[in-house]
């Protein structure tokens, strides 16, 4: 389970680089200060994850972890409360990272768990067809992981208000999204396996 927890992190990782932040986001180790991490959330929304609150995320931490821990803190709580606030949902029942782990340790594990919320937010935000649009431009392997974890973020989570029927539409397109998303994986294999095959015929002798 572990290992399988590491691949979510290596996997979100690369995914976080398609934002191209400001700040190097190669390794663990560079998203432990939480810098690349704020800066993609303010790609994402700008009005919610806005300038003034980036402005609060400290960058020259090096390897004070009681400031990466700060910055951490600030991530984690603006994410939840965009999720109640602006999403309407609650993630109750999705196990929070330890900031700790992260901050002191550069837990993987625990990483990918604060990167799986991030995740959430690029594909319920208003531009989220453009983000599964580049969730799909990725490799396979990486593809797969995204989008289980994109699952397994919705298996997590409950409405804040019962019978809202707009966030009932919202969940429905997103569902809807990652079902497109695993069609369109399935045709690109499909198509592959038909390449391969007309290959094999070509290179039979007439």
């Amino acid at each position: 389970m572990e290992a399988k927890k590491t691949v979510l992190c290596e996997s979100l990782v690369v995914w976080l680089q398609t934002f191209n932040t400001a700040s190097p986001c190669q390794t663990v180790q560079d998203l432990t200060s939480g810098v690349p991490m704020s800066q993609a959330l303010h790609q994402i929304d700008p009005a919610w994850f806005s300038e003034s609150w980036l402005g609060r995320i400290k960058e020259d931490v090096g390897d004070n972890w009681r400031l990466k821990m700060n910055n951490l803190k600030k991530i984690l709580q603006m994410i939840v409360d965009y999720y109640n606030e602006v999403l309407g949902q609650q993630i109750a029942d999705f196990p929070l990272p330890d900031l700790n782990r992260v901050a002191e340790h550069s837990d993987p594990v625990e990483l990918g768990r604060l990167l799986q919320l991030i995740l959430g937010c690029a594909v319920k935000c208003d531009r989220k067809q453009e983000y599964i649009q580049i969730i799909m431009t990725l490799e396979e392997s990486v593809q797969h992981v995204v989008m289980t974890a994109i699952q397994e973020l919705m298996s997590k989570e409950t409405m804040a208000s019962f019978g809202a029927e707009p966030l009932g539409d919202l969940e429905q397109q997103l569902k809807k999204a990652v079902e497109e998303l695993a069609e369109l994986m399935a045709e690109k294999e499909e198509l592959a396996q038909r390449c391969q095959e007309l290959d094999i015929q070509v290179s039979w002798p007439i």
